[in-house]
């Protein structure tokens, strides 16, 4: 009886001896996580937006590296096609439309030619009838323009402007020169002999374009 007594004794140190040790196990985990949700947190976190910054101008007497101007012009290039595939806010009437260039494109033509079919459309800009179909969709979706039976052909239906539609045409000659005023306002900064050196210069560089790929 005195040996089973003194083994309880034992076993019951030993419990007790084991909780310390859990609750250090315990703790660490919890520092373990908020170490690891701190670490998170910084990896997460997402930076500022920078500003784009525009290229340093090159002293005059000072050469511009080859292989910097071509970059540039590269970039320039790219920048250009971005701003010509970009869609147009239009507000008439305190509604706003947003219109890719192909939808205006699309537009302008209906309000040159109104009451133009489907396949005239398509012949005078020079793309395929499924993709001036999806433009047509669009602005009749948009209700921008409207379709009707054709008087000379009841089996075609031809396209016309619907008031909205006509404000936004009235409004377009003046889009293109907007969108470009301050490509325009840095040209117009240039003297005519800066102007003339750089026709002659993209002219040069358009021929070598034009070379590499004709040899292609």
């Amino acid at each position: 009886m005195e040996v089973c007594i003194e083994r309880s004794v034992i076993l019951k140190k030993e419990k007790k001896s084991k909780k310390p040790d859990i609750k250090e196990v315990k703790d660490s985990k919890k520092e373990t996580k908020k170490k690891s949700a701190a670490e998170e947190k910084k990896v997460g976190s997402v930076p500022k937006k920078e500003k784009s910054t525009m290229p340093k101008l090159v002293p005059p007497d000072s050469l511009v590296d080859h292989t910097a101007l071509k970059k540039l012009m590269i970039d320039s290039a790219v920048l250009y096609q971005n701003i010509l595939v970009l869609p147009q806010s239009f507000t008439v009437n305190e509604a706003t439309y947003s219109l890719y260039p192909s939808e205006l494109k699309a537009l302008d033509m209906i309000g040159q030619f109104s009451g133009i079919n489907l396949t005239q459309l398509a012949n005078k800009l020079g793309i395929s009838k499924s993709a001036i179909s999806k433009c047509t969709s669009k602005l009749l979706e948009k209700e921008l323009i409207g379709k009707e039976k054709s008087p000379v052909n009841v089996r075609e239906v031809v396209f016309t402007l619907r008031p909205d539609g006509q404000s936004i045409f009235d409004q377009l000659e003046n889009v293109h020169a907007n969108l470009f005023e301050p490509f325009n306002k840095s040209l117009d900064g240039f003297s005519n002999q800066e102007i003339n050196d750089l026709h002659r210069m993209f002219l040069s560089i358009q021929s070598s374009l034009t070379e590499i790929i004709d040899n292609v």
